[in-house]
């Protein structure tokens, strides 16, 4: 039983979840090589999604998840 459903991760997992379908657009903005089916996860796949992302940007999951946490569509928009 490797996978746990651990409700604080879940938690966790949601609210970036839903901040990740906000910033997405932008996010591939600042990484152009990221694709579409780099950036797309299912339900309760969203740890496999960042670690898609980290080694697309030479980062590790952590780092993908702090800097979607902390991410400031704002400063990204193209104009």
């Amino acid at each position: 039983m490797e996978k746990s459903n651990n409700p604080q991760r879940s938690q966790s997992n949601t609210g970036l979840e839903n901040k990740w379908d906000n910033i997405k657009t932008s996010y591939r903005q600042k990484y152009p090589n990221l694709t579409e089916e780099d950036v797309q996860f299912r339900e309760g796949e969203f740890d496999d999604m960042t670690q898609r992302v980290a080694e697309r940007t030479n980062r590790n999951r952590d780092e993908v998840r702090n800097e979607i946490q902390n991410w400031d569509d704002n400063a990204y928009e193209e104009e």
